[in-house]
């Protein structure tokens, strides 16, 4: 790893740990193969993942530029249902890192209220979310509040047949790249072809099998827009404490597990996130 990586990866770890206290007790969910608070670093955390440290070794085997021996022993093996259920344990954490990961909840309410009930009154959720105008959900639309409240009303623990074709009809990369850089040049082709995403749509009608996809798909003003609207309608009850602003292909954004009242500006948000939409760079 050359030093320009080295420095990427102090800057990105920085960020996702600004908020947290690093003597605390911690929860990492899905840190795969580049945790943001490794053990190996001092921090006293724990982590889920979806398989456990030998599965995980086998799965990036063969991916070049994987550094292996960043990948540390799991905790907890997540194959869905509670995570508190699956910790055993409630209000024990101060803090929890999910990066990557809020995207593939089929409910995503559900995760944020599983979280809090394990953080502390006083704990920190630090989120790292994908920016589709920078990654292979670039032709997508946003999620919408009303999208995320449905997927909590009807108790998803799978994703729909509907949202598996979004996510295969309509993932595309830059040239060859599944993400970029704000200022990358270069032409957004088709990932699958059209024939692949209907033979997906149909297999996901016919298999209770849980498929991972991206369920959501969120800009930061868009994704900023429906926590808002989750606090105001009870659905969560959570304070914006820390906001990175995209770096590459993400963004960053800490919770603090509790509402004092105070909101964004609605309409400014709305406005925001139509303007990110309507963003677009690329022939």
């Amino acid at each position: 790893m050359d030093i320009s990586s080295v420095e990427y990866h102090s800057a990105r770890r920085a960020r996702i740990t600004s908020m947290i206290d690093r003597a605390g007790r911690g929860l990492e969910i899905g840190p795969s193969h580049n945790p943001a608070a490794p053990k190996s670093a001092g921090y006293n955390v724990e982590t889920v993942d979806h398989t456990d440290r030998a599965g995980l070794l086998e799965k990036y085997r063969s991916d070049v530029g994987i550094n292996l021996d960043n990948i540390e022993d799991v905790d907890h093996v997540w194959t869905g249902g509670s995570l508190c259920e699956l910790v055993g344990a409630s209000a024990s954490y101060d803090w929890i890192i999910a990066s990557h990961v809020i995207e593939h909840m089929p409910d995503l309410v559900y995760f944020v209220t599983e979280c809090q009930a394990l953080l502390k009154p006083d704990g920190v959720l630090s989120l790292v979310v994908p920016d589709k105008r920078y990654c292979f959900d670039h032709l997508r639309r946003c999620s919408s509040s009303g999208d995320v409240i449905q997927a909590h009303l009807e108790r998803r623990t799978r994703h729909t047949p509907g949202q598996v074709f979004d996510h295969f009809v309509g993932a595309c990369k830059l040239d060859e790249a599944g993400s970029w850089h704000r200022d990358t040049a270069g032409r957004i082709g088709r990932v699958y072809t059209p024939e692949f995403a209907q033979a997906m749509h149909e297999a996901s009608r016919i298999s209770r099998d849980y498929l991972d996809i991206h369920a959501w798909v969120f800009t930061p003003s868009s994704f900023r827009l429906v926590v808002h609207d989750l606090n105001a309608l009870g659905y969560a009850r959570v304070d914006e404490i820390a906001f990175t602003d995209t770096r590459d292909c993400e963004f960053f954004i800490a919770y603090a597990n509790r509402t004092s009242g105070q909101s964004q500006d609605r309409l400014q948000l709305a406005k925001q996130a139509l303007h990110e939409q309507r963003q677009a760079y690329f022939p």
